[in-house]
């Protein structure tokens, strides 16, 4: 048994597994983007370089930058157990249960829409076409970037050709 673990054919595989395992398992705190359909749960985050965006565990999901909150919904304390949904529709949205806390109002048709917390700190909602339809506006050091102030308090950017 104990020979044929040193086979590279059977290393190579057992090692494809525990890749993949990995992936499959790692929650998506250890990633910067959350795509149509997943979700982030109290306590859970996504994070680049020394930016954490984080749905915290008293509902409020607040952008973090060096520990220094840039960012938030403002959402803390009214509600328990909120999890954080970057819906197929477009629609970022936190929930307690089936109750909405706060939402990013960008639901349209269904489709690939994710969010990412980019390099520059901005966190930007994208659409199939690889087009921002939200973003928090937070972005330093890019100054080819439009805010798009939204009703709901919240921005989009588009970057200018």
């Amino acid at each position: 048994m104990a020979s044929s673990l040193k086979s590279p054919t059977i290393l190579l595989h057992l090692l494809s597994a525990a890749t993949l395992f990995s992936l499959l398992t790692t929650p998506a705190s250890a990633a910067n983007r959350l795509n149509a359909g997943q979700s982030l749960g109290p306590g859970q985050s996504l994070a680049q370089g020394a930016y954490l965006f984080i749905m915290q565990q008293d509902c409020n999901l607040v952008l973090y930058d060096n520990n220094r909150a840039v960012w938030a919904t403002g959402t803390n304390g009214r509600a328990s157990g909120c999890v954080l949904k970057m819906q197929t529709d477009g629609n970022l949205v936190i929930y307690s249960g089936s109750k909405v806390i706060w939402a990013s109002n960008t639901n349209r048709q269904i489709g690939s829409y994710y969010l990412i917390l980019q390099r520059d700190r901005n966190v930007v909602i994208y659409d199939d076409a690889n087009n921002a339809i939200w973003a928090t506006g937070t972005n330093i050091g890019n100054p080819a970037v439009v805010v798009i102030p939204h009703s709901n308090d919240t921005v989009a950017t588009s970057v200018v050709a």
